[in-house]
């Protein structure tokens, strides 16, 4: 049923010209939940579809970084992600024969401005069902058992023909599709997109499991041995850990018995911890693969989360660009649909020019790390040992476990939405989010759906009003002197902030600001 942003069924005479919703959403994982959630935000109708007959039980991806849960505040649900999950308070690395141990305190890195600075492990179920509870509130509801079959696109709208699990058919016209329907995509496929992937020759075995053994609850375990990579990594149910190994890939035809025996043998072998395995609730065997789609848009059908891109578990990415992928797309459909914008294409395809490189980057870099941990020649797995705790024990190599890996260092150098010529050095760069000495973080003051203008007033200086033609309509935070907590860092005088929290332009005037945006947010009505 799409529903529009008040939770209300939207009905034939709400419908323009063939349209029946605004977006439909083929895929309930997180990346389509949030999809969902956002264009709901947005102003936008939609219908979420998944063939799945419920949402998985599996915990599957386990960290949720600091970037996404600055996705999930304006979303309205970090406070309850954060209180199911539990913070790493630090990763312990074992390396060589006679294994030496660094010890990098996470919560004691430079994170810098962000009110989320650690990871936090929660399991993907949990996240899933905090964003479907969250879909339900706003009106929206997941129609399970419900398969894409075909896409046609026909000018202003897609035609999508469903097929339900009683083998009824449904035929819905949307403006937009969005394919977040994982790896083996449906949606790419019905659309002529490619996503090779590059076997990387390592498998990998993962559950999860209780133990006897006295393990410090809160921090994680990297054992690098002649024998292979093992991760002890810490879940929110107490005694409960995921367990992640680099195991000598199997003949097709001998699957692993993942079983409390066959984990404590290895993880006695690797770490020397009597684990005493017991409670395995989930366990999963693959062999790790990598690709990025060779577009991410095709007209008005979309790709997100793991049918644009997959990759290596390392680092804990995947789940997090996902769901960022979906916020980055969502706002845009949203200006798209408030009215048709002049250079409407050029916003749209901002979304893969901005997306496409984070995951490119991403791909190539757990591709790198992965090939690194699971080198099968034993002389490079030696090496391994004396080398990385000398490296991991610098300070700037830790350093980047916090704010590179949670993910707060992503930027958008080249886009659509900028003027190249002129922007200016922090456009498409992440708005810093300072505290203020009011009490709490320049984000919670920033419109939550909406471009925000924020303004450095000094003593005596004097700007437009808010509703002056100056701001093109577009709401104006000012922050006189001392507004901002010691430390926080300098901002531009005048900064146009994007609803993702992205910088649009930045300089010294507004005027310098609106002559570096190439598509500009003063055409799009802001509703009050």
């Amino acid at each position: 049923m799409a529903v529009n942003p008040d939770g209300e069924p939207s009905g034939a005479e709400e419908r323009v010209g063939a349209v029946d919703v605004d977006v439909l959403v083929v895929g309930a994982g997180p990346t389509g939940l949030t999809a969902a959630c956002e264009a709901i935000r947005h102003g936008l109708s939609v219908r979420i579809v998944d063939r799945k007959a419920y949402r998985s039980t599996f915990s599957k991806a386990l960290v949720v970084h600091a970037r996404t849960l600055e996705v999930f505040e304006t979303m309205g649900v970090a406070e309850a992600t954060v209180a199911e999950g539990q913070p790493f308070a630090a990763l312990n690395i074992h390396a060589g024969r006679r294994p030496r141990t660094v010890r990098v305190d996470l919560m004691e890195l430079p994170w810098g401005d962000t009110a989320y600075p650690y990871w936090l492990s929660i399991p993907q179920y949990a996240t899933e069902r905090i964003l479907e509870e969250h879909l339900n509130r706003l009106g929206g509801e997941v129609e399970w058992q419900v398969s894409l079959d075909e896409l046609h696109e026909e000018g202003d709208h897609v035609e999508a023909r469903l097929k339900r699990a009683d083998d009824g058919e449904d035929v819905v016209r949307s403006r937009w599709v969005v394919g977040c329907d994982g790896g083996r995509s449906r949606v790419r496929e019905q659309v002529g997109l490619h996503l090779d992937r590059a076997d990387a020759k390592a498998t990998f075995v993962l559950a999860d499991v209780k133990t006897t053994a006295d393990v410090i609850e809160d921090e994680g375990h990297v054992f690098l041995g002649p024998e292979g990579l093992l991760l002890i990594v810490p879940m929110p149910e107490p005694r409960r850990w995921r367990i992640i190994a680099h195991v000598p890939t199997p003949p097709s035809d001998t699957p692993i018995t993942i079983d409390a025996a066959f984990l404590d043998a290895l993880i006695r072998r690797r770490s020397g911890i009597e684990f005493g395995s017991h409670d395995v609730v989930w366990q999963s065997q693959f062999n790790l693969r990598h690709g990025i789609a060779d577009h991410y848009r095709r007209g008005r059908v979309l790709l997100a989360g793991d049918a644009a891109h997959v990759h290596s578990p390392v680092g804990g990415q995947g789940l997090n660009t996902g769901v960022q992928d979906a916020h980055n797309l969502l706002w845009k459909l949203g200006v798209a649909r408030r009215r048709e914008v002049l250079r409407t294409e050029e916003l749209l395809d901002s979304y893969e020019a901005e997306r496409r490189p984070v995951a490119r980057a991403m791909v190539r870099g757990t591709a790198r790390a992965t090939g690194a941990l699971t080198a099968r020649s034993g002389l490079l797995r030696a090496l391994l040992g004396p080398v990385a705790p000398r490296i991991l024990s610098h300070p700037a190599v830790q350093a980047r476990l916090g704010r590179a890996v949670g993910m707060l260092e992503i930027a958008y150098p080249v886009s659509p939405l900028a003027n190249p010529a002129i922007a200016s050095a922090r456009a498409g760069r992440r708005m810093p989010n300072p505290e203020l000495r009011t009490g709490g973080r320049l984000y919670q003051e920033l419109d939550p759906g909406h471009y925000t203008w924020v303004v450095r007033q000094k003593h005596g200086e004097a700007f437009p009003h808010p509703s002056a033609p100056t701001w093109g309509g577009l709401p104006v935070v000012f922050l006189g002197d001392g507004s901002l907590v010691d430390g926080s860092g300098p901002l531009p005088p005048v900064v146009l902030v994007r609803p993702d929290r992205y910088v649009a332009g930045s300089g010294d005037s507004v005027e310098s600001v609106w002559s570096q945006l190439a598509v500009h947010p003063e055409q799009v009505p802001v509703p009050r």
